[in-house]
């Protein structure tokens, strides 16, 4: 078996020496000449990269604006003109639902529950934020 794959690679060897012996110093220099422009080409483009890279800090408060305005349109379509642009700028208030919060402040850090027989109680956590919910609606919230 491993006779078999040496013999096989050697011919695979010999078959790509001979088709390279083959090339005509013209075909040779232009394959050359066609490498060498597409290195330039590839170099021109890591620099046109380098330098979006570079100005991507100068971009973020253009690129949350977008991105402000663009959650503020799925919100205002979801719950109306007045709630979903107060949701889209993390404005909070009593009475809002655990959904409204989510929505405008993304996953919390954690999640306290506790179910009793007279209602549901979380407790959401966003660093030194923490929510009060009871069934679903926000009753309170404390920063630390």
């Amino acid at each position: 078996m491993h006779r078999t794959i040496l013999l096989f690679s050697v011919l695979i060897i010999l078959i790509s020496l001979t088709t390279f012996a083959q090339m005509t110093e013209e075909e040779y220099n232009s394959k050359m000449e066609s490498l060498t422009l597409q290195k330039k080409e590839l170099k021109k483009e890591i620099e046109a990269l380098k330098k979006e890279i570079e100005n991507l800090p100068n971009r973020i408060p253009e690129l949350e604006q977008e991105m402000i305005t663009a959650f503020r349109e799925l919100y205002v379509l979801k719950y109306g003109e007045d709630i979903g642009q107060r949701v889209a700028y993390k404005q909070i208030w009593k009475g809002m639902t655990d959904e409204m919060v989510r929505d405008g402040w993304g996953e919390p850090e954690t999640i306290n529950r506790n179910v009793e027989k007279w209602g549901v109680f979380e407790q959401w956590n966003y660093g030194n934020i923490t929510f009060f919910f009871k069934d679903g609606k926000l009753t309170d919230w404390d920063e630390e």
